[in-house]
Order: C-alpha cells, then sequence, then structure tokens
C-alpha cells in the first residue's frame, strides 16, 4: 500500500513538475516571439520621429512659399468698388478654388469665375462665416441654427459691435482703411485664406479657397522617402497642428524603412535561436522524462504480467506432477513420463530465469567482458550441434550448411552470449512453428567484414504489426496473450542485445507464410 503511494505522489509531483516547465518554456517562447516585434516598434516609432523632423522644415517652408505667391497675387490695395474684378497675375494655382471679394453688399470673383461665384452663393456656411470673421477673425463659425440680429438699416446680419460709416447702400463702397494681414481657417472641408477689409458700409474680406488635398500633393514629394505612409491632413480633435499657419498636420503614418533591419536581426537571431531552442528543449526533456516514466512503469507491469505468468505454469505442473509421485498411485508406465516432464518444465523454469537475470544484467551495462577467439569451424560447430540436438528433440528436421571458406577465419567472440542468442531462437521455432514436418535451416557464409549466420523456419511467419515490435522488451504475439503459447517476451529482445553487445547485430531478414529469417552477423577477429 506504501509503495502505491509512493507512486501516486511520484506521479503528481511529475506531472505538477511538467505542466510548470511547459508553462515557462511556453511563456519563454511567447516573450522571445514578441521580442523583436517590440523593438521593431520602438525602432520605427524613433525613425518616424527623426524622419518626421527632417521633412517638417522643408514642407513648411514650401507651404509657406505657395501661400505667399498666392497672396501676392491680390496686391496690396484690394479693388473695392470695381464691378469687373479681373483676374490676378499670373492666375491661380491648381489648389486654389477661386479668389473671392466678399462686400458687405455682394459676392464678386474674378471674370470667368462665375461658377465659383455660384458655389459661394449657394454655400451660406462659408459665406456666412467669411463674412463673420471679416469683422471678427476669432468669431466661431455661422451655425445655421442660430437667431441673427440683423441691422435695420443695411438689412445685413450683425456679428458684432462695429461702426458703419455710410448707412446708404445706393453710394458707392470705398476702402476706409489698410487691408489686416492674412489669416487662415477651416470647418471641416473648408480651408480659407482671407484678410479683413474697412469699407465704408463696413467690413469686407478678399483671400480664396484652398483645395487641401491638392496643396498636399505638392508637399508630399518633399517628405522623406523612409515614410511610406506619411500623409498631410486637417488636424484631428486634440492633435496638435505642425504646419502653421494652417490647420494641418504632416502624420509620419506606420510604414517606415529601418536601414539597419538586417543588422538589428543578425543581432537578435542568437539570442532569439538560443531563447527557443531553450523552451522546445526544455518541453521535450519534460515529455521525455514522462514518456521514460510511462513506458518504465509500462515495461514493470508487463514484465510482473509475463513472468508471473510463465512462473505458474511450471510451477502449477511441479507441484501437481510431485504430489501424484509422492502418493505413489501412479502405474509404473506413467513415473518415467511424469519424470520427463518434471525435467522439460525445469529446464524450461531455467531458461526463462537464465533469460530474466540475463535482461537485468544487460540493461545496467554489458553483460560479459570475455571473449573467446578461435578458428570459425572449431568455435561454431559445437555450438551448433548443441542447437541441432534441442531442435531434433522437439521434432524438427535441422540442415546446416557451413561456408567452406570459414576453417580460414578466426572469430573472437563471447561464447556464452552467442549460445544464449542461438538458444533464444531455437526455442522461438519451436512455440511458433506448428507444421507437420517442422524444419529449421541453418547457413553460416562469410561477408565482406562480418560472418553472417542465417536462422531459417517453415513457420507461418510474423505478422505485419509484430515485426515493427518483435525486438521490443516483453512484446509477445496474440497467441502468447492469449494464452496458447508460453513466452514473456523477452527472448528475441535479449538476444537482440546481446548480439550488440558482442559487436554484431540480429535482424529480421524476411517473413512470409513460408517461414521466417534471422540473420545474425559476428564480426570477423583478427
Amino acid at each position: 500500500m506504501e509503495g502505491v503511494l509512493m507512486k501516486k505522489k511520484l506521479g503528481i509531483i511529475l506531472i505538477l513538475f511538467s505542466l510548470l516547465a511547459v508553462g515557462a518554456a511556453l511563456w519563454q517562447m511567447f516573450q522571445t516571439a514578441r521580442l523583436e516585434e517590440e523593438l521593431r516598434a520602438i525602432d520605427s516609432k524613433s525613425q518616424a520621429a527623426r524622419l518626421l523632423e527632417l521633412s517638417l522644415p522643408r514642407v513648411q517652408a514650401e507651404m509657406n512659399s505657395l501661400l505667399h505667391t498666392e497672396q501676392a497675387k491680390l496686391g496690396k490695395y484690394p479693388p473695392i468698388g470695381q464691378v469687373n474684378l479681373p483676374m490676378p497675375p499670373g492666375g491661380k494655382a491648381d489648389f486654389n478654388c477661386g479668389f473671392f471679394l466678399l462686400t458687405p453688399t455682394m459676392i464678386q470673383a474674378p471674370v470667368g469665375e462665375e461658377g465659383f461665384v455660384a458655389l459661394l452663393e449657394s454655400s451660406p456656411l462659408l459665406t456666412n462665416t467669411i463674412r463673420r470673421k471679416a469683422y471678427n477673425p476669432s468669431a466661431p463659425p455661422y451655425d445655421p441654427s442660430e437667431k441673427s440680429t440683423f441691422d435695420p438699416r443695411t438689412q445685413l446680419p450683425v456679428f458684432g459691435v462695429y461702426e458703419v460709416p455710410e448707412t446708404d447702400p445706393e453710394k458707392p463702397i470705398r476702402r476706409t482703411g489698410e487691408p489686416g494681414p492674412f489669416f487662415f481657417w477651416h470647418y471641416k472641408d473648408n480651408l480659407v485664406c482671407m484678410r479683413s477689409i474697412p469699407t465704408s458700409h463696413g467690413a469686407a474680406a478678399e483671400g480664396f479657397v484652398i483645395d487641401a488635398k491638392k496643396l498636399a500633393s505638392h508637399l508630399m514629394p518633399l517628405v522623406e522617402p523612409g515614410l511610406h505612409a506619411a500623409e498631410i491632413d486637417f488636424a484631428r480633435k486634440g492633435e496638435p497642428e505642425n504646419l502653421a499657419p494652417l490647420p494641418l498636420v504632416l502624420r509620419s503614418g506606420d510604414q517606415v524603412d529601418l536601414p539597419d533591419t538586417d543588422e538589428r536581426r543578425r543581432a537578435l537571431r542568437g539570442p532569439v535561436i538560443s531563447a527557443w531552442l531553450i523552451s522546445l528543449l526544455s518541453i521535450i526533456i519534460v515529455f521525455a522524462i514522462l514518456a521514460f516514466y510511462a513506458r518504465m512503469e509500462q515495461r514493470r507491469a508487463d514484465f510482473v504480467s509475463a513472468v508471473t505468468h510463465e512462473l505458474r505454469t511450471p510451477l502449477t505442473s511441479f507441484r501437481l506432477y510431485a504430489d501424484m509421485l509422492k502418493t505413489g498411485s501412479l502405474p509404473d508406465d506413467k513415473v518415467q513420463e511424469y519424470h520427463d516432464t518434471l525435467s522439460r518444465e525445469s529446464a524450461r523454469l531455467s531458461h526463462l530465469v537464465e533469460n530474466v537475470l540475463s535482461y537485468a544484467r544487460l540493461t545496467r551495462g554489458p553483460l560479459r567482458g570475455r571473449k573467446d577467439t578461435g578458428s570459425c569451424t572449431e568455435m561454431l560447430s559445437p555450438l551448433l550441434e548443441k542447437i541441432s540436438s534441442r531442435l531434433r528433440e522437439a521434432g524438427f528436421s535441422v540442415s546446416i550448411k557451413l561456408d567452406q571458406r570459414l576453417s580460414l577465419l578466426r572469430l573472437r567472440t563471447d561464447l556464452i552470449s552467442l549460445e544464449q542468442i542461438l538458444i533464444n531462437l531455437a526455442d522461438n521455432a519451436i512455440k511458433y512453428v506448428e507444421s507437420d514436418a517442422p524444419v529449421v535451416s541453418i547457413q553460416v557464409i562469410q561477408t565482406h567484414r562480418y560472418l553472417a549466420l542465417r536462422f531459417t523456419d517453415n513457420g507461418s511467419g510474423i505478422s505485419p504489426a509484430m515485426q515493427k515490435r518483435i525486438f521490443r522488451p516483453f512484446s509477445r504475439s496474440q497467441e502468447a496473450l492469449d494464452g496458447r503459447k508460453p513466452g514473456t517476451g523477452l527472448g528475441l529482445a535479449l538476444s537482440h542485445d546481446l548480439a550488440r553487445s558482442i559487436g554484431g547485430s540480429l535482424t529480421l531478414e524476411r517473413s512470409s507464410p513460408s517461414g521466417t529469417t534471422f540473420l545474425l552477423s559476428l564480426p570477423i577477429g583478427e
């Protein structure tokens, strides 16, 4: 009971440790994956700020030049009172939607710009805001819902307290002072450059309406090429303007060239790869420990099950036959038969115990350190004869073929291990060959560097599924699992490991319904 509790505690500890290790490894992998992106974001932000700082002076200078050119076209003295306004010298730029002169009594535009006048007249929000800012540049945009106060003399909306020198609208309008400085304002998509002009009938306004997108198209070529997503647009709410005096903003965008990207990646590659490898290695080690623990537990269970079953059968026979012999009630002709049965069962039990002990010793290291050296023929002949006798006693016909060159070769191997391998192969054939005329053929030939021993029987073969795991410890056939055949599943696994321990190999060369061949390769001695 205590052992079971200890195993449960060990299992719980392993599971908790595994979850902790896997969680730590996954967290490390997540942080590693984020590292490069975070560093790239920091670099992008710094690079964008640097390129924006380089771009702003050029863009600002070009914008000021374009605006000053358009303002200069209007001249120093506005043509107040002139019926037909001429187009300013040089015309208008493509970003200039049109020049205007808005007096207290009318809206005017240069000759040929009648469409622009119609546009202004159809936009009361724009024209009324221009008129309002002519009196007070800091006045808010016109709100159509607000109640306007009208001057009874001019029938114009009153936007503040002002003096109107002339109240007769029939008299010609005239300028009464110097024009004020140009200023800019915008409301929604309307961007206006204008100045206030004092007149005899109140404040007038002169200026032009700007197409912000076309103006931006003149300025964008001056932005640093590394800012691929840069844009010039109206400032958003709470966003500082950086293209004064216009309420525009040059934004860097989120696509920035990083000239040192390759160098940074090379610098990070080592730590990033190391972190990934450590994380992956941690996960692999944890799962390997769990798999090894589960495998060992499964092997232990298989070992206990197989050995218990194999020990129970001969011990039951021993007890039964010993009790019957003890009573003396057997006929004389049965006594010898029972003695023979007890002898066979004791030999089988002895072979089973030897296999278990050999496998246990082999798992702790090399089974034996001794090496027997001699002529191949002299060393193999007695051993093959012993195996042949074992097979003949079981009713097999045995055929042995030796390469004639073997007498010239020397073999250096562990004869005890070699004998155990061949005995296991023979016992395997005795258990599973169910032919009416069972046959085993043993052929020994010389290859380039090895001595090849082929052990062939005429059984019904090994199933494909069983062939993949035939050399695994405690791997038993369906007949053995069903109890129809004896065996612990250790014989071939032990033989395979014994062959490796003496420098050779044991493989399944072929298996079909007509028979099975195992190939044992042994190194040739000097």
